[in-house]
């Protein structure tokens, strides 16, 4: 196994392990930081001391969390000031990481595939070939091995 595809085998794992621990976490419906402020015990008027900066500072940026408008840069120092740490991750809507890249393959393997068969069928060559999802999982499955430079085109 290439370097390269070792690399991404093991992106894949981390990725289907935040998975893991995203599923058990939900966004509170008053965002992180109020919640965390609610679980220490902490005020807007210590926190906004903490960082430096005014009361309405600290509430605008809790509205700025509700309304996904925040920074991460901003998000990372509330955090830190009451003690937390920013966690973030990027992880797919549904299933394993495996899956985006074979639903890529099969889709570059489908029109490869159909541009392919209709060739054929203009010269009449499609007697005794196997069927035309049997074809495209085989292609998808070797274009995911070979991982070509035009794969996410």
């Amino acid at each position: 196994m290439s370097v390269s595809r070792t690399k991404q085998r093991q992106a894949e794992g981390k990725i289907n392990q935040a998975v893991q621990m995203a599923q058990a976490i939900s966004k509170p419906l008053g965002g992180w930081i109020a919640t965390f402020q609610e679980a220490i015990g902490m005020s807007a008027p210590a926190l906004a001391e903490r960082l430096g900066v005014s009361r309405n500072s600290v509430y605008s940026s809790i509205q700025n969390e509700q309304a996904g408008t925040i920074s991460l840069n901003q998000l990372d120092k509330m955090a830190e000031a009451m003690g937390g740490k920013l966690v973030y991750a990027i992880i797919p809507r549904e299933g394993p990481a495996e899956e985006i890249v074979m639903a890529q393959a099969r889709k570059k393997a489908r029109r490869i595939i159909q541009r392919t068969r209709a060739h054929m069928a203009l010269e009449e060559q499609t007697e005794g070939l196997r069927s035309q999802e049997e074809m495209i999982e085989d292609l998808a499955s070797e274009m995911v091995r070979e991982m070509p430079k035009d794969f996410w085109k």
